[in-house]
């Protein structure tokens, strides 16, 4: 439908176009196929957490020479993400075609791929001149840019995506569960495959390896697309309902008034505050793995002994997130957040305090914990835009999603930086054999233990004192959504 016939329509045409109740219900297929974006993201994730190690342990980079690596990275992504979620907003080209976020969606997850893999061939060597360390920190910061790029394109506008496609409780409760049985599938198999083709290809301490792993990850994400197109496809209601919003001007509104409000939501900003610390405690633990598998406790990359206590926790992580689904309906999603919140910071302190013999048995708990995070962080998230967007009568999602991807950009920024510390203290150097003390093996156990604890029991803190959407409010303001035509 064009502009002008837009314009042409009546008031009541518009009125109903506008009515959300008009909207025709999604068919089990499309929550399926919208499950299949975990996934295809996960399989980048995966390969993309041993960047970290393959840099130290296969680059020789120096610990601070990486915390400067990320520290670029991470403000490249911190402009990047509210730059392409305002724009996103904005942008009116694509919409009566291939829809708001599709477009967008889609052409990052294509081209990402393929930095990835990018990001794992060591350009000085392939130019013959493999002890110029300089080209090779060159080589490392602009392709990590580029794929972080295409991810923030992607990423933004799939969680802008989220609380638009699915309108309610009821249809993300359905997408969410769909989700978390897909994810559990691919995680499992996952955990298990990439160490298995690293280990086959020639292990953690071979540089041909990382390169073939990535490509065959990558070959998977695309086959993982082809579904996912579907399930984040924008039908032709969709299309017309945010042209119209365009024409209206509720997509869009100056840069200073839109930052204005998003810093000034209370709940947004719990919700950002929270989920930041969360994400500086998650890196702490899952990069920080690697390290203490391979270097502290001896581990080769496909052993059982590395890789059980990974499936445990993502199997955990699926129970847990179907147990918190029916507690956040009937209590909400502030009181399950702060529960799970609380269960994942003891996890990290309990994994100080017992032996490495008891590191299973304590992931089954561990698990819980995360999988509760993980769907009340969803709930949150779609509940804080819902509030936003009745106060202020626009969807600018995108715009708030990049601001929240500003304080995680340097969610790994501020690992390397705590590894480089405690690296420095303890003498550690990944790679050289001769630092791997009792010392440094108390320094590693520290990374993914105590220092994610403190960092995240500030989060739930906060999380507990700003956040104050409780269930009869999120309920009611779906309610309100559909009376205003948002």
């Amino acid at each position: 439908m064009k502009n002008k016939e837009w314009k042409k329509m009546s008031q009541l045409e518009k009125n109903n176009t506008n009515d959300l109740k008009s909207r025709s219900s999604h068919n089990n297929a499309k929550y399926w196929a919208y499950a299949m974006g975990g996934p295809v993201g996960l399989i980048l994730v995966g390969m993309w957490g041993r960047f970290q190690y393959y840099a130290a342990h296969i680059l020789l980079f120096p610990q601070i020479t990486i915390t400067l690596i990320y520290l670029i990275y991470s403000t490249v992504d911190a402009f990047n993400d509210p730059a392409i979620g305002y724009f996103a907003d904005r942008s009116t080209k694509f919409t009566e075609k291939y829809g708001k976020r599709f477009p967008w969606i889609i052409t990052g997850r294509i081209i990402q791929p393929i930095f990835l893999v990018l990001c794992f061939i060591p350009f000085a060597s392939v130019v013959n001149d493999p002890e110029n360390l300089a080209l090779s920190i060159f080589w490392v910061i602009l392709i990590m840019s580029l794929y972080e790029t295409m991810g923030t394109i992607t990423e933004v506008n799939q969680a802008a995506l989220f609380p638009d496609l699915f309108r309610g409780q009821q249809e993300r409760t359905k997408s969410i569960r769909a989700a978390q049985v897909v994810s559990i599938v691919f995680q499992v198999s996952r955990a298990i495959f990439i160490p298995v083709i690293l280990g086959m290809l020639g292990g953690e301490d071979d540089q041909n390896a990382y390169i073939g792993t990535a490509i065959i990850s990558a070959i998977l994400m695309y086959i993982m697309l082809v579904p996912f197109s579907y399930g984040a496809y924008e039908n032709k209601e969709m299309r017309a309902f945010r042209v119209q919003l365009d024409l209206e001007g509720k997509n869009i509104s100056p840069l200073k008034e839109t930052l204005g409000r998003i810093f000034k939501d209370r709940n947004w900003m719990a919700y950002v505050i929270m989920f930041s610390l969360y994400s500086v405690a998650g890196v702490c633990f899952l990069n920080g793995l690697p390290f203490f598998f391979f270097d502290g406790l001896g581990y080769d990359v496909d052993s059982p002994a590395a890789m059980l206590p990974q499936i445990i926790v993502l199997i955990m992580t699926f129970v847990g997130s179907l147990l918190f689904i029916p507690l956040v309906k009937k209590y909400g999603a502030r009181k399950c957040g702060i529960l799970s919140l609380f269960m994942l910071s003891t996890f990290f302190l309990l994994m100080f305090f017992l032996p490495v013999a008891f590191l299973n048995y304590l992931c089954v708990f561990g698990g819980l914990g995360y999988g509760g995070v993980i769907i009340t962080g969803i709930y949150v998230s779609a509940e804080s835009i819902d509030n936003a967007v009745i106060k202020s009568g626009q969807r600018e999602e995108g715009s708030y999603t990049g601001v929240l991807r500003v304080f995680t950009a340097y969610s790994y920024m501020f690992q390397t930086l705590i590894f480089a510390i405690v690296s420095s203290v303890t003498g550690y150097i990944s790679g050289d054999p001769n630092t791997y003390t009792e010392v440094a093996y108390m320094g590693l156990l520290i990374q993914i233990s105590l220092i994610p604890f403190v960092i995240l029991i500030i989060g739930v803190i906060v999380f507990a004192l700003m956040y104050n959407i409780n269930k009869e409010d999120a309920l009611q303001n779906a309610e309100k959504l559909k009376e205003l035509g948002l």
